[in-house]
């Protein structure tokens, strides 16, 4: 069994990464993409070393897509039936990349959700538009999930392996 060369390389991350990058003319040290996650190197908030987690750009989009053609799929369906296909659909997100320090990404699907919803909705007549506070009275009766983390900062100790 061979290593592929073009999938296996060694970085330079850790503590030291962030000097290390500028001594090699960098301004930021190499990311690594795994599970879903892009890790880089970050600071805490008493500046000693932390490793970064979001969601990678491929997923997020790979989510978005997904969460598009399921409100096409949906479009003729009861709102109700909608908002529990579609919190079906978050739960999920949610529950693999709710990890902590991910809590932007989480936000962002639930953004682009919320406003896809309501162009999807609008779409339902010709009449008229479907407003942002008729779709806050919609939320009211029929709420989406908030984002939330899964992996809260407390827990990830539990989760490093060293």
């Amino acid at each position: 069994m061979e290593l592929e060369p073009t999938k296996t390389r060694l970085i330079a991350f850790g503590p030291r990464a962030h000097r290390d990058a500028q001594q090699q003319g960098r301004q930021k040290p190499e990311t690594l993409y795994f599970l879903g996650f892009t890790h880089y190197c970050t600071r805490n908030r008493n500046g000693a070393f932390a490793v970064g987690r979001k969601t990678e750009k491929s997923r997020l989009k790979r989510t978005l897509q997904r969460v598009h053609s399921v409100m096409r799929e949906i479009l003729h369906e009861r709102v109700e039936d909608q908002a529990r296909r579609i919190n079906q659909l978050l739960q999920g997100h949610y529950a693999y990349f709710g990890m902590a320090g991910n809590y932007r990404s989480l936000k962002q699907v639930y953004q682009v959700v919320l406003r896809y919803w309501r162009r999807m909705l609008s779409r339902r007549s010709q009449k008229s538009r479907v407003t942002w506070d008729a779709l806050l009275r919609i939320l009211r009766r029929f709420p989406l999930k908030r984002p939330k983390l899964s992996i809260p900062y407390t827990a990830l100790p539990q989760y490093v392996i060293l």
